[in-house]
Formats: C-alpha cells, sequence, structure tokens
C-alpha cells in the first residue's frame, strides 16, 4: 500500500474527527485543532503499524493533515452559510 493511499484512506477519519470535535468541543479555533489532529493521531498510531513508517514524528505528515482539516473546516464553513 502506498503512501497515497494510505493518506486518502485517512481522509474519512479526518473528517469524522473535525466533525465530533466540532459538536462536542466549546473553544477557540485553534484548541478544536488541536484536539481533532490529536484524534487523527490516535488514529495515525494503528496505520503506522500496518505501513511500518513514522508517520507521527513526521512535520510533513503534521503539515498536511492540519491542512486538510482546515480545507475540510473551510467546505463545512460555506456549505452551512448556501442552505
Amino acid at each position: 500500500m502506498g503512501f497515497l493511499s494510505v493518506g486518502l484512506r485517512l481522509l474519512p477519519f479526518i473528517m469524522q474527527a473535525v466533525d465530533m470535535i466540532e459538536r462536542c468541543v466549546r473553544a477557540p479555533s485553534n484548541e478544536k485543532e488541536n484536539a481533532a489532529v490529536g484524534v487523527v493521531h490516535s488514529i495515525l498510531q494503528t496505520v503506522e503499524a500496518g505501513v511500518d513508517k513514522d508517520l507521527l514524528n513526521d512535520d510533513d505528515v503534521n503539515r498536511a493533515t492540519r491542512d486538510v482539516m482546515r480545507a475540510v473546516v473551510s467546505l463545512q464553513n460555506v456549505l452551512a452559510s448556501k442552505q
């Protein structure tokens, strides 16, 4: 399984983490983002064992995860404003 394939498989988990945090956490956006990253990091711990890579200590993976989360939240906000 290639790294891109792993990343694409994480997208639903990232979206669920963002949704869960948005519904359950009443805090400033940066705190919510950190909480969602924590949820995704928990998932990545399991993925690491399967791909034999150190994903959690990779700055590029962490940065990309945050970028995807911001994009998901941005899209959710735009869609919500159109309703």
